[in-house]
Formats: C-alpha cells, sequence, structure tokens
C-alpha cells in the first residue's frame, strides 16, 4: 500500500464499505425476511446488520469498527460451523477475507474511547480464549499471522506513537528533551502537584512488606520468569546508580535497544576486549571465555584477588563495593566468603549481571550460543575474517533472543490460550516503528521483587535469597544445566502488595517510589486515561484485598486520584491467566513490542538470510524458547528440556 497516495487510498476504503456493507447488508435482510419459522436464520440477520454497522464506523474512520465487524464476522463463521453445520466453501471463508481485506487500512483509523476500547478488548480476549476458536487459528498459519498482527498492533496503539513530547531533563517541550537520550523519556508530561501534602516513602512501604506473612505464590509462574525478566530489563532499563548526580533518578546509560549489551557490552571498547584477542582462526569471532571442568563459562573478573587489567574498560559490577569492603572485615567468616564471592565474578558486558547467579545463568547460555555459532561460520565460511564472524553471531544471537522475549516470555504473561508470533513485518509498515527510547515509567514497572522467593535452590542446597547477591558460586558448582531445571522447578512469588522480601523493601521498594516522585509522574489514576482504561473511583475498585484498601484509603485520606504511580502499579488486583496486574501487563505489552519488533535487525531489508547467512537463518528461525537454545549448548536430554518453562506445570488455563 505504500505506492498509493492518502486520498488515492481513503477513495479505496470507501469504495470497499460499500461494496462489502452491501453485502453485507443484502445477507442481513434476506435471513431476516426470507426464512420464516427458521430461528437460526433469522437470528443471523441481527448479526450481519452489526456488521454493516461496523463497517460503518471503519467508513467514518474508527478503528472500533474494525474489531466490531471482525467479532461479527467470527460469529458468523462459528454459526455456520455449529448451529447451520455449513462448512467452510461459499459461507464460512468469506468472511474470515472480509476482515483481512480492511486490515490494511487499520492503522489510518482513529483509536476508540477507553470504555468501549476496553469492553472489545474483552470480548476479544475472551473469543480467542475459547479452545476450539484457538485451535481454529492455529491451524490455518495464514489467520494466525493475521490475528496476531491485530492482538500486537492494537495492544502498541493504544497510545501515542514516539517520539514523545517530554523527557526527564525538562518539564516542557524542548530540543534537547527531545535528542538527548542520557535521560529518559516520559509518557506523560510531568505533573506540577506538590508531594508535600503526600503519604511519606517509608509510610507507603508498608504494602510490599510482608510482615510476619507467609510469601505467596504466583499461581502460574516458575522462578525461571523472573530470571528472564530481569535480565532482559538489565539490558536496557538501566537508570544511573551514581548518586552523587542529584539527577541520578532521571538518567540513564541505555543504548535503548534490545541489544544484549549484558553479553556484548554497552560501547564499542567493552566489547573489543570481551572478544578473543588475535584469534587463531579457530577462534575467529569468539567471545573470551574458559573452561572449568567440562562448561564453558566467562573468565573471571578479578586475577589474583586484584581486576584483571583487560577488563578495565567494563562497567564495574554494582554492589562490588560492599564486597570489596567485606574482603577487609575483622570477622574471617565474613572475610573469607566475600573473597570466595569476589574471585568467582565474572567479566560480563554488564554491570548487573553479576548480580545474582541466575542472570549469569541466562549470559552463559547466550556466549554459548555466541561461541557455538562463531565455529560453526568459521567451518562454513572460510572466506570470512574474524570480524565478519562475530557481527553474524551476534546479529543471530540478538534475534533469537527476541524471539524468545516474544514467543516464550510474552507469551507466559499474555492472558491467551493463542501463542503470539515475533512476526517483524508486523512493524515495517506500523506508524509505531520509530526509534526507541526507554520511559522512566517503564523503568518503574519493572520492579518485580516480590517474584523472588525468600530461598532459592541451587543443586540442591537452599540459599536465603540474600547470600545470592553477587555469588556466582551456585552456579558454578551445580552447572549451567541443572541451574535452568532448579529455576524451572521452583515456584515464583506472586507480583503484588505485601509480598516482598524484607531485605529488598528499604533497599529497592523506597527509593522507587522517591524516583516517581523526583520524575514528577502523574498520579496512577491519570496514566489509566492515557492506556485508555477507566480509572478506578475507589481505593475498593483498585484492589480486593481489603488489607490493601484500607492502607491506601488511610495513608492518601481517602483521594485515590492522589496515589502515586508506583504504588497503584503494585496495589492492582492481578488479572486471570497472568502474573501481572493489569497496567503493568497493558504498559509491558506496549512498549515490549514496540521496542522489539522495532529492533534494526528485524526491519523490513534487514531481516533476511544475507544477513544472517543461510546457517544463522536457519538457525534463528529454530528457536522460540529457552530450551531451544540449551539443547544445543548443553548435554540436557529430551525429558530435561521439557522440565525447562517459565509456566508451572500445574498451572491450568482458566
Amino acid at each position: 500500500m505504500k505506492t498509493i497516495s492518502a486520498t488515492s487510498k481513503r477513495r479505496l476504503l470507501n469504495l470497499i464499505c460499500v461494496i462489502v456493507g452491501t453485502m453485507m447488508l443484502y445477507r442481513g435482510l434476506i435471513n431476516l425476511t426470507q426464512y420464516p419459522g427458521n430461528w437460526e436464520r433469522i437470528l443471523l440477520g441481527p448479526i450481519f446488520l452489526g456488521g454493516v454497522y461496523g463497517i460503518y464506523l471503519m467508513y467514518r474512520r474508527k478503528r472500533i469498527g474494525f474489531w466490531i465487524f471482525t467479532a461479527l464476522n467470527f460469529l458468523v463463521g462459528i454459526w455456520f460451523i455449529y448451529i447451520l453445520e455449513d462448512i467452510w466453501s461459499h459461507h464460512v471463508l468469506p468472511h474470515i477475507v472480509f476482515s483481512a481485506i480492511f486490515l490494511p487500512f487499520y492503522c489510518d483509523m482513529e483509536p476508540g474511547s477507553g470504555r468501549l476500547g476496553q469492553f472489545l478488548g474483552k470480548s476479544g480476549r475472551r473469543l480467542v480464549n475459547i479452545e476450539i476458536i484457538t485451535r481454529l487459528i492455529i491451524a490455518l498459519p495464514w489467520l494466525h499471522k493475521l490475528v496476531n498482527r491485530l492482538i500486537i498492533d492494537g495492544l502498541v496503539s493504544i497510545v501515542r506513537t514516539r517520539p514523545h513530547p517530554w523527557s526527564t531533563v525538562h518539564d516542557y517541550v524542548s530540543w534537547r528533551g527531545l535528542t538527548d537520550r542520557n535521560w529518559s523519556a516520559r509518557h506523560m508530561p510531568p505533573t506540577d502537584a506538590p508531594h508535600s501534602g503526600k503519604p511519606a516513602p517509608k509510610d507507603l512501604a508498608a504494602l510490599f512488606s510482608r510482615g510476619t506473612r507467609p510469601q505467596a505464590h504466583c499461581p502460574k509462574s516458575t522462578l525461571l520468569f523472573p530470571t528472564f525478566a530481569q535480565y532482559l530489563t538489565d539490558g536496557f532499563i538501566r537508570t544511573v546508580s551514581d548518586q552523587s548526580d542529584p539527577d541520578f533518578f532521571k538518567k540513564n546509560t541505555s543504548n535503548h535497544q534490545i541489544d544484549l549489551c549484558p553479553l556484548y557490552g554497552r560501547t564499542v571498547e567493552q566489547t573489543q576486549v570481551l572478544r578473543v584477542n588475535n584469534p587463531q582462526r579457530q577462534d575467529f569471532g569468539k567471545l573470551k571465555s574458559q573452561m572449568i571442568g567440562d562448561e564453558e563459562f566467562a573468565p573471571y573478573l578479578f586475577l589474583n584477588g586484584k581486576p584483571d587489567p583487560q577488563f578495565t574498560t567494563l562497567d564495574e559490577p554494582l554492589g562490588l563495593d560492599d564486597i570489596l569492603k567485606q574482603c577487609n572485615s575483622s570477622d574471617p567468616k565474613i572475610k573469607n566468603h566475600a573473597i570466595l564471592r569476589r574471585d568467582h565474578l565474572f567479566a560480563f558486558g554488564g554491570d548487573r549481571v553479576n548480580s545474582v547467579p541466575q542472570a549469569s545463568m541466562l549470559n552463559t547460555l547466550l556466549l554459548r550460543e555466541h561461541n557455538r555459532l562463531a565455529g560453526e561460520f568459521v567451518t562454513r565460511n572460510p572466506e570470512w575474517d574474524d570480524d565478519r564472524v562475530f557481527e553474524t553471531a551476534r546479529n543471530v544471537v540478538i534475534v533469537e533472543f527476541i524471539k524468545i522475549v516474544v514467543e516464550e516470555y510474552i507469551n507466559h504473561i499474555a492472558p491467551l490460550r493463542l501463542p503470539l508470533m515475533a512476526d517483524p513485518s508486523i512493524a515495517w509498515q506500523a506508524p509505531w516503528n520509530k526509534p526507541n527510547w526507554i520511559t522512566t515509567e517503564f523503568s518503574l514497572l519493572y520492579r518485580w521483587h516480590s517474584l523472588i522467593p525468600d530461598t532459592v535452590t541451587w543443586g540442591g542446597s537452599d540459599y536465603p535469597v540474600e547470600l545470592t547477591f553477587m555469588n556466582n558460586l551456585p552456579l558454578i558448582n551445580g552447572g549451567m544445566l541443572q541451574g535452568f531445571l532448579d529455576m524451572s522447578a521452583q515456584k515464583a512469588g506472586a507480583l503484588g502488595p505485601f509480598n516482598t522480601n524484607k531485605s529488598l523493601v528499604e533497599r529497592i521498594e523506597v527509593p522507587s517510589i522517591e524516583q516517581g516522585r523526583a520524575c514528577q509522574l502523574q498520579s496512577f489514576v491519570n496514566y489509566q486515561g492515557y492506556i485508555q482504561r477507566t480509572p478506578p473511583a475507589s481505593f475498593a475498585e483498585l484492589s480486593s484485598d481489603p488489607a490493601v484498601v484500607q492502607l491506601l484509603d488511610t495513608l492518601y485520606d481517602g483521594r485515590i486520584e492522589d496515589m502515586d504511580y508506583y504504588i497503584g502499579l503494585f496495589a492492582e488486583d492481578r488479572i486471570e491467566n497472568s502474573p501481572l496486574p493489569q497496567t503493568i501487563l497493558t504498559m509491558v505489552a506496549i512498549d515490549a513490542f514496540s521496542q522489539a519488533l522495532t529492533n534494526p535487525l528485524l526491519s523490513e531489508h534487514v531481516f533476511n538470510s544475507e544477513t544472517f547467512s543461510d546457517y544463522g537463518w536457519e538457525q534463528l528461525r529454530g528457536v522460540s524458547c529457552l530450551a531451544d537454545l540449551l539443547a544445543r549448548n548443553s548435554s540436557a536430554s529430551p525429558e530435561q528440556l521439557r522440565d525447562v518453562h517459565m509456566t508451572r506445570r500445574d498451572w491450568r488455563f482458566k
């Protein structure tokens, strides 16, 4: 459609609306008037006429008309198959085709109202969650691709497209605010409402503190889910950690891409020190690594108790200062444990990857996949030099990772039976395909600390969560494969109020509330309008937990309109069939799809076998989950691979 002018496109849509609308009107009138006493046929009449109304709305350039028309077309198909028992041919198939005809015009239509959009969104979700409909869609690849496109585009199109008018550098639109990506972007302009009358962050921390309650577990997720979420977000949600900078809450050190900087480094210089220097041909394109027993890991960051000078360009691991202080402790037990942790830190591209052994485990898997691909490229392409091998392997691994983000991680959090697919073509002509820029709202909604259990099991040993910080020994001693099996066998905590480990409340939750206020974020209620949801009128509409309602009602003096954005995110009830509350789920979907599918490697003229090589193209197309990579880079048996998943085995779709 890109060769057709806007005027011609409008005229073509008008013509299609008239033709299809006339056909639907004719069929509606025929069913109403020509089948006396036949209720199965008579009831089809209003359905066809409802489709005419949907077409009229599309004629008026309203997106909601497309969804009305599509839902009723599916209803017609189901009616013919199950009520009239008239399968396909001239009755069922045209109604699916009719919806597809309008798809190229969808992006040019106006989004609908919040309340109506919520209703149709829920209705559409219920429709695709009917098992027989899900199976029907999956059985027809072209239909699966169409519905996949509609769902993803519909989610991303809820809010305005980038570039956002505002960033955290100024409270008004400015050139620096539109170009300097060292400052975080904003979905909404800053509020000028004072924070002086609001509850103190330490008082609000009571919403997160578990106290004497037992930890609640998520009915859907294993520990592999928050493990992956942490690794994913540590790569591009990078709020400045230097608290000597008065604006550290507002700044970031992100590349604003899913570029696997935890593996490859943030800068060209960091990438260079992570690569094998002056390699022999068999090591062309590889990242530095070491063998510990029969397993491949990254090199250690420290050598003989001192930082290895070859890695001075890398960002210092967050939390290293605390370990180094403990290495000089007068308590022998503290000192010896700190030295062990220090000496087993890996030389990684990201400063947060060493934070817990789960994150190191994921980086190790991707390290092995990169080096495996590099070895294959050397064998298959004898004319390639060191750089060509490295860059092609990196291209493949980044896209493999993005596919896992969509096809395992997003599918896990989505309350849908229908599996979503990482189809790059969805973004090629989409109006939301704009350069990425991480928002301050996005960085806050990913503080999922209540998902972390109090105790993490590694290789049969239980580690209190505070003993896993900056400690790679459980991974090294147990091995990478066992780590994936262990994370998949453990329940994740439930995301929500009164469920965060006490060691994280003061250290993480309180600063997160302070960050929202430092960045002058608008209230949670205001963000509901932004994402086209009806704002809750009271705390009782936000949460079904009486304790949450009472706490917030007391702290905010009954004024839900004053509730902090961060507080509302985690006080809200989780939705059925997802581990997340509705607002977090919506905003994750908006930014995840619009950040992942706009990756340069997925662009229209780049996403092809020439970019990845024939072998690399074959390899990335064979990946949709972590188990696929584990099969290539470990000794996992088929039975073990079936046990590697983010979703609990005992969970059932409701």
